[in-house]
């Protein structure tokens, strides 16, 4: 019969044992924890390398040392367009945008160039293209602000990088109002509306991507801002027309699930309304196919 001495060595050799494998298991798993930070690490070098081009990476050290920005930090969204870095000035906070020099949205970007008479002559270079689309960000935002326009303050722009106010608390930034409830979504609606009205006949621009994904909220004052306007097209553009009722359907698409839809004004009636003559048939057919 097993002695008492027997039972405890045994009971010591099966809790090595277990020692052993718990040790083993343990390692295993802080293997595949430091292998999926290394792809992790990898994707995000990838990015990095696609933004961060050698010219980029001089002129971020060049207004950092010209103190345009006293801290770059992290990344507040990611695009295929741009990145949008957090950085810190002497006074406040503000926003980098990073277009990428490398877009895969090369292509589609053109349209939107293209028939602008501002910018008749750019270099046919993606680089030069990626240069451009960034000061028409830049001009756009400028007349856009300096119309009473709800958008983000522009700052400053070089090559492929645009400085600008920063729309948010120290917390986060304000969120897309497609990830919102609003306050007050009939108050909203019209004074988005407004502000397209605005921007049409006192800007002379159409925004040709408006939506709840290019627009700020702030529930706190049930505000708005509008963003990424480098694709915005002066009034007198070929196709000013089109982007515009495309902008007014989106807006009527997002709020119609918010309140009753005869609140909702007829993209005809709405098109009068903000640029003052009737929309082509022809683009409201195409539209509503």
């Amino acid at each position: 019969m097993p002695t008492d001495d027997f039972l405890d060595e045994d009971k010591f050799n099966l809790e090595d044992e277990y020692k052993k494998k718990t040790k083993r298991i343990d390692q295993l798993e802080r293997k595949s924890d430091l292998e999926r930070n290394r792809n992790k690490e990898d994707d995000r070098l990838k990015l990095v390398e696609s933004v961060f081009d050698n010219k980029t990476r001089l002129i971020l050290f060049s207004m950092l040392s010209k103190k345009r920005f006293l801290e770059f930090g992290g990344s507040i969204s990611t695009g295929k367009e741009a990145n949008v870095y957090f950085a810190i000035t002497s006074t406040s906070a503000i926003a980098v945008k990073i277009y990428r020099i490398d877009s895969p949205s090369f292509r589609k970007m053109k349209p939107y160039i293209d028939g602008d008479p501002r910018f008749k002559r750019y270099r046919g270079s993606r680089s030069g293209f990626i240069e451009l689309w960034a000061k028409k960000e830049f001009k756009n935002l400028k007349r856009m602000y300096e119309k009473g326009i709800p958008v983000p303050k522009p700052i400053y722009v070089e090559r492929n990088i645009l400085l600008m106010e920063f729309l948010g608390t120290n917390d986060a930034v304000l969120p897309l109002l497609k990830d919102c409830i609003p306050i007050h979504p009939e108050t909203l609606y019209k004074k988005i509306l407004t502000s397209v009205k605005k921007m049409f006949r006192e800007v002379k621009l159409v925004h040709a991507d408006l939506s709840e994904f290019n627009i700020l909220y702030d529930e706190n004052d049930d505000s708005f801002f509008i963003i990424d306007v480098s694709q915005s097209v002066l009034v007198e553009h070929p196709k000013a027309d089109e982007f515009l009722l495309r902008d007014l359907s989106n807006i009527n698409r997002f709020f119609r699930k918010f309140f009753d839809k005869s609140k909702i004004v007829d993209l005809p009636l709405l098109f009068k309304w903000v640029t003052g003559f009737e929309a082509d048939q022809f683009l409201l057919l195409n539209l509503q196919a």
